[in-house]
């Protein structure tokens, strides 16, 4: 009988942002183009997985321009939007893409290949910066009798409960699917557009074998499987991205993808206090603990937000883009300036006040948030 707990990343999505502006925006799709084929080259896509295909149809949600691998049995896709700039050029492997390009790539060139050593590769470039907007996380047990449908029960039941790194509980949502009275896969957290954070723990053998997955030969040799996958995306796909480029072997990868899924979820049962032997063993896979995502204070974030929420949800972009569309660089100078003036006359209202006397020293210290 096989006994493995085993540690990978399952699909990715990274975004690539030009290091140069084009002076106009008629510019922008063929530096496009132009940094797509840099990444190519450098992750030998081509030769890995074969021709890509120009598209504009399956590709990353916004994004109206790209390739995709049109013929293969799993997802692959490239894509740009030729209008909006800031959105950069998505990069989305599925997981099983992300296996096949792992297993060619070895096959090719007789080395394996993890996904840091994938970022040393396709980083080696002066066209561009990479950084990833979501990492999926799976730790596998196979024949170590875990029980989805038991650990759904204890949570529900608060007989367990859950906890990040630094012992604070976990108040995700608790979420399930259920077929007769049999839960095969529950969510802790929202699938929301904004969520930073989600864990799925689900019967992967149960899933292979219903749908004759691509592992599903592998799945039927085991007695069970289980897998706990977290989805981390934004701000926290951002700090793995950061934490990766640190990564020289495959011990330090594997530490790094454990530390990150157990900094937000560990399993306690909660009349003992003690960690569910499940949760023991991932961390009994720790060589070193290397890793925590960073958690800014709330209150140092509130200036931060404000200016995302500028850049991405206030409609100021869009607007400024329809001034420039009609009236070129010089409709814009001028709409710019006037921005100025109106600010110019700005009048605070005590809210505001009250906001720079509690802050001010604070953010003094920290340094300006636009960098």
């Amino acid at each position: 009988m096989i006994i493995l707990l085993d540690v990978q990343v399952d699909e990715f999505t990274l975004v690539l942002q030009s290091t140069k502006r084009p002076s106009q925006i008629e510019g922008w799709e063929g530096m496009a183009i132009n940094i797509i084929n840099e990444f190519v080259r450098l992750s030998k896509l081509e030769t890995v997985l074969g021709k890509l295909k120009e598209a504009t149809y399956s590709l990353p949600q916004g994004y109206s321009n790209g390739f995709v691998c049109d013929d293969a049995p799993y997802y692959f896709a490239i894509a740009y939007h030729t209008d909006f700039i800031q959105m950069g050029i998505c990069i989305k492997f599925s997981a099983h893409a992300w296996m096949q390009y792992r297993k060619q790539y070895e096959s090719l060139f007789t080395s394996p290949i993890q996904i840091h050593q994938f970022f040393t590769n396709i980083n080696n470039s002066t066209l561009y910066t990479s950084r990833l907007s979501r990492i999926d996380i799976a730790i596998d047990f196979t024949n170590e009798k875990v029980n989805v449908n038991t650990i759904y029960n204890q949570l529900s039941k608060k007989n367990q409960i859950v906890k990040t790194a630094t012992d604070r509980k976990n108040h995700s949502v608790l979420s399930a699917i259920t077929k007769n009275n049999i839960t095969s896969t529950f969510y802790l957290g929202s699938k929301g557009k904004n969520i930073k954070a989600l864990l799925r723990v689900y019967d992967k053998k149960i899933e292979q074998v219903e749908t004759m997955g691509v592992r599903y030969e592998e799945a039927i040799h085991y007695d069970d499987w289980v897998r706990f996958e977290a989805v981390y995306k934004g701000a926290y796909a951002h700090d793995l991205s950061d934490k990766l480029e640190d990564i020289s072997n495959d011990t330090e990868l594997k530490d790094l993808l454990v530390s990150a899924l157990t900094d937000r979820y560990q399993f306690y049962y909660d009349k003992s206090k003690r960690l569910t032997t499940y949760t023991r063993k991932m961390l009994n896979l720790l060589n070193q603990r290397n890793f925590m995502f960073s958690s800014p204070s709330p209150r140092l974030n509130l200036l931060e937000q404000s200016q995302k929420y500028i850049l991405n949800g206030s409609g100021l972009f869009p607007y400024l883009f329809k001034v420039w569309r009609i009236w070129g660089d010089e409709g814009l100078k001028k709409c710019l300036a006037f921005l100025y003036d109106e600010f110019e006359n700005y009048e605070p209202n005590d809210d505001v006040v009250a906001w720079l006397k509690k802050y001010s020293p604070l953010y003094t210290k920290q340094g300006y948030p636009f960098k």
